[in-house]
């Protein structure tokens, strides 16, 4: 009887332990390894998707100022048999950090503001309500991530199960339009306490306060600047995710685990890329629009002007060692400008390899998880060797 106890606990450990081994297997299978370039090689862009599972993706490739080449693979969203296209509409992210500071470039040059203009002498009638450690920020520290605000990068929410409507729980809920709850959120970034760090400090509440910098000296809505600036570059951009407006672009996604996303379809309540922070990245484009627009900045590394002077471009990619209006720098052993994007459910990519005159640009309708890093990381790398350095 003694034996056979033993031999039923013994039964009931092996079973425990197969089953925890089973779930440490399978949590560890979410988020899959990097591949080697050998094997991005072997897979080429198709296989890398499939082995990151991600849905569709749009790509372009520009060499010495022009475009040259794009491509496409996968579908709007998973399960779908729509193909993505060339003209399909990604979600940028963080990406659209850059877009605002070229409308501030814009407006330097114009001579309604400077780089070193300090917010509250823009907005003075803030002041009296914000904390005396943010008195002397410049929109460039803003731009550049210079300061000590609070991040505010992420709004924990939920559904009001009686309204519908979406309830912040980690900040006050803001009321009006879409400007004047902006204004609200950015007062209520100015009254919380200061991080304890020095240096580079990501916020998206630092580019929204910039953003109303902006807005104030133009007397026009961020919108209104980011469409007029769109309209001189002769692109086309929207706000939002694009299914939005049309549930035949691109959808958005959530990775419950490695092999299982969920489509975020155009009325989903949850709001994950609130107009609140718009300044700090809410733009939909597509991949050759916003290769035009990548070219304006390599461009003004060559000298030659655009949207703003060469001069101007130059000051905003390199200003700041690390990151500088809108991008990030690299320049210890060559000079390379990117930046990644994405509201939770699209992720993006840009670089610029300065020395090699080449850019590369990668959007997803993947989530923002480690498998579509790893997957805009190898892409990348695919697309640098087959078409710059042509080596295979």
């Amino acid at each position: 009887m003694y034996l056979t106890n033993v031999l039923k606990r013994i039964t009931i450990l092996v079973v425990f332990l197969s089953l925890a081994c089973c779930k440490i297997l399978e949590s560890q299978s979410d988020t899959r390894p990097s591949l080697g370039f050998e094997d991005i090689k072997t897979y080429k862009l198709g296989g890398c998707m499939d082995y990151y599972g991600i849905p569709g993706c749009s790509w372009a490739v520009i060499r010495s100022g022009k475009i040259d080449t794009m491509g496409t693979e996968g579908v709007i969203f998973s399960g779908s048999k729509q193909r993505i296209k060339i003209n399909h509409h990604f979600q940028i992210g963080s990406m659209g950090k850059s877009y605002t500071s070229l409308i501030a470039a814009r407006c330097v040059e114009k001579g309604l503001i400077n780089w070193n203009s300090r917010l509250f002498d823009i907005l003075p009638e803030w002041k009296k309500q914000a904390r005396i450690d943010y008195h002397s920020i410049t929109l460039k520290e803003l731009l550049s991530h210079q300061t000590r605000l609070q991040p505010l990068n992420y709004h924990k929410t939920h559904v009001d199960k009686k309204t519908g409507s979406l309830v912040y729980e980690n900040m006050p809920n803001f009321y009006g339009s879409d400007y004047e709850r902006r204004q609200q959120f950015c007062r209520y970034a100015l009254t919380l306490s200061p991080v304890n760090k020095t240096g580079m400090n990501y916020t998206n509440s630092g580019y929204c306060i910039a953003g109303a910098m902006l807005e104030k000296v133009t007397g026009k809505t961020w919108e209104a600047l980011a469409l007029e600036l769109a309209d001189s570059l002769g692109i086309k951009i929207g706000f939002e995710r694009p299914n939005r407006t049309d549930s035949l672009q691109p959808w958005g996604h959530l990775r419950h685990s490695r092999r299982s996303l969920e489509a975020i379809s155009p009325t989903e309540v949850k709001i994950y890329n609130d107009p609140i922070s718009s300044p700090a990245g809410n733009i939909h484009i597509n991949i050759s629009d916003f290769s035009v627009y990548v070219i304006q900045f390599m461009n003004g590394l060559k000298g030659i002007d655009g949207a703003v002077s060469s001069k101007t471009i130059r000051y905003m990619l390199g200003e700041v060692d690390g990151y500088s209006m809108g991008w990030y720098n690299d320049r210890k052993d060559e000079q390379i400008y990117y930046h990644y994007g994405s509201e939770g459910t699209f992720y993006t990519h840009m670089m610029i390899f300065a020395d090699l005159d080449a850019a590369i640009i990668i959007f997803t309708n993947s989530p923002n998880d480690k498998n579509t890093v790893h997957f805009l990381n190898d892409a990348r790398n695919y697309l640098k060797g087959k078409f710059i350095y042509e080596s295979f």
